[in-house]
């Protein structure tokens, strides 16, 4: 688990959050994204009456057969205000992101082919794992948790790559970039057990079982409030330089000996307190025999930063009139913070 994660939160991949890219990085991990902020002032959402010819159309799509169940028909709008509270507000916020995409991409002047389009699944497949069979089902596995059918996810697809065109030309690499990349690729690592804790008492009541000789995995398991709980609070190995966990994460981590418990540290998320597991030396490998895939990494890896951060610009600027109560509901629930 890692505890930091960076803007639309990985929008895909989170379940309520927004699907502008479909991975969180290049180093795959369990998350939990980020919610969308909440509508601005400057952008309210409205509730206004439509025309009465927007009516006239409402009601004849309204009065067309969605499907048949034991030969009795049921009518789109029957189905309509459920379809709007359960998955209304992400289509909606999903359709206002591709127009403002789309229309940026036409102020700039920049398009995109559908190679362009296609290298976005080739970047997804090779992202989720780096065995193609295992990284197409994980792929298939997500579809349908997230009900991507071939509309949404070929949207998503030119989303991405529409983006991607937006803020090449923003990206900077430099050489410190690409050793910082080595470090966290070939360095030395280190492997930490995690007890998250939603307050400061909890967390030393954690500790203090530890010190009085509880084990830290049972202490974990019990108490802590992090995914990684169920495996006694055990991380996936990560660089000093890791920018995925916080600073103070990463810093009291590297202060450990081999089996020394932290003091309480104190997150974004509540405080946590670490155990030092495992240190994993450095490979051996050349770093100029590397340095053009260290630079690609790079590159993709800030093109997702900028991506998401356009992405959320774009959906902030937006001012939102909502015309049907259910969706209005639907769309008010998302925009909480």
């Amino acid at each position: 688990m890692r505890i930091t994660h960076y803007a639309v939160n990985c929008p895909i991949l989170a379940g309520k959050s927004l699907s502008v890219l479909i991975f969180i990085s290049l180093y795959g991990c369990e998350t939990t994204g980020n919610p969308p902020p909440s509508t601005p002032e400057s952008s309210p959402t409205q509730i206004t009456s439509p025309s009465s010819s927007e009516n006239a159309t409402a009601m004849m799509i309204d009065a067309r057969p969605a499907a048949l169940v034991n030969g009795r028909s049921i009518l789109w709008g029957d189905l309509r205000p459920m379809l709007a509270e359960a998955a209304g507000a992400e289509v909606l916020e999903e359709h206002i992101l591709n127009r403002a995409v789309e229309n940026l991409a036409q102020e700039s002047g920049v398009t995109v082919s559908p190679d362009e389009i296609a290298a976005e699944q080739y970047l997804l497949v090779h992202a989720l794992h780096s065995d193609p069979s295992k990284s197409l089902r994980l792929l298939d596995d997500y579809r349908t948790s997230q009900n991507l059918g071939p509309v949404r996810f070929q949207a998503l697809l030119k989303r991405n790559a529409t983006l991607r065109a937006l803020v090449r030309d923003q990206v900077q690499i430099s050489e410190e970039s690409i050793r910082r990349m080595f470090d966290m690729i070939h360095g030395t690592q280190r492997q930490a057990r995690l007890i998250l804790a939603p307050d400061l008492s909890t967390a030393q009541h954690a500790l203090a079982l530890i010190n009085a000789g509880a084990l830290f995995t049972d202490v974990a398991v019990e108490l802590s409030i992090d995914p990684s709980a169920r495996r006694g609070g055990l991380l996936e190995p990560f660089s000093r330089y890791d920018p995925s966990y916080p600073e103070g994460l990463r810093s009291a981590l590297w202060s450990l000996n081999l089996d020394e418990v932290s003091a309480p540290i104190m997150l974004e998320q509540g405080f946590a307190v670490l155990q030092l597991h495992k240190i994993i030396e450095a490979d051996t490998v050349d770093p100029a025999q590397v340095r053009d895939e260290l630079a690609e990494i790079v590159r993709l890896d800030q093109e997702r930063l900028l991506m998401d951060r356009l992405a959320m610009r774009l959906l902030s600027d937006v001012s939102v009139t909502i015309f049907d109560d259910s969706l209005h509901h639907a769309w008010q629930q998302r925009r909480r913070p």
